[in-house]
């Protein structure tokens, strides 16, 4: 499924769109809708900050499901969709309307499948999670310096089954 940006006046009328990537269908379980591509990479980074292992979590479905600062300019104080049920569509879908409201947030539990890394090969030390948000910039924003982040986490102990 084609993807969209549409753009709004303060009225909430329509004033423009652009194209900005795709939609797939994910069937795992835990998601079972649609997801918006390129929204989001998560790389793991050695402790010089060179990529070791990427996520292939790369695909969100959008919805409202946290506030997250509702005293930024423009906060959206009531969001509608804010159930991935109702916000990211049925496989037969033909359109999905996903929104993340200024002010609101989208938080995926480390539950899910793909929230991970596979570290079964990576020595003990010390490692950043970089997550870097419109990664293709294929969103139009008016300020892109805010994308990337880091997490530092230190991997440690021995081979072998956790216990």
């Amino acid at each position: 499924m084609d993807a969209y940006q549409y753009f709004y006046d303060t009225d909430g009328k329509q004033v423009g769109y652009t194209p900005t990537g795709g939609m797939e269908w994910d069937p795992r379980p835990g998601h079972m809708h649609w997801h918006f591509l390129d929204f989001a990479s998560y790389r793991l980074l050695s402790a010089d900050q060179k990529e070791t292992v990427r996520s292939g979590k790369e695909a969100f479905c959008l919805a409202n499901t946290d506030a997250v600062d509702y005293t930024v300019k423009n906060a959206h104080w009531h969001p509608t969709n804010t159930d991935l049920s109702t916000a990211c569509g049925q496989e037969n879908s033909i359109s999905v309307r996903e929104v993340l409201d200024v002010g609101s947030g989208d938080t995926y539990t480390q539950d899910l499948p793909g929230q991970s890394f596979d570290i079964t090969d990576l020595p003990n030390g010390t490692y950043y999670i970089q997550v870097l948000a419109n990664p293709e910039n294929r969103l139009k924003e008016t300020d892109h310096s805010n994308n990337s982040a880091l997490r530092e986490v230190i991997l440690g102990g021995e081979k072998g089954p956790v216990r």
